[in-house]
């Protein structure tokens, strides 16, 4: 479970604990942010969501 940044116990790690995301940038290396707790990813690459859209008027 620590590659999801989680313990033993299902509680999410430290930041600095928590393994770096590992996505390809742009620029062709790798991402070195740190993973959300519970996902693979970090949050730029797949963790978290923008939320609903509203209608524009």
């Amino acid at each position: 479970m620590a590659e999801l940044g989680l313990n033993d116990d299902g509680e999410p790690l430290p930041k600095s604990e928590r393994p770096q995301c590992g996505a390809k940038t742009r620029a062709g290396g790798q991402c070195h942010a740190r993973v959300v707790p519970g996902k693979r990813r970090c949050r730029l690459h797949g963790g978290l969501s923008t939320g609903p859209k509203g209608k524009m008027l």
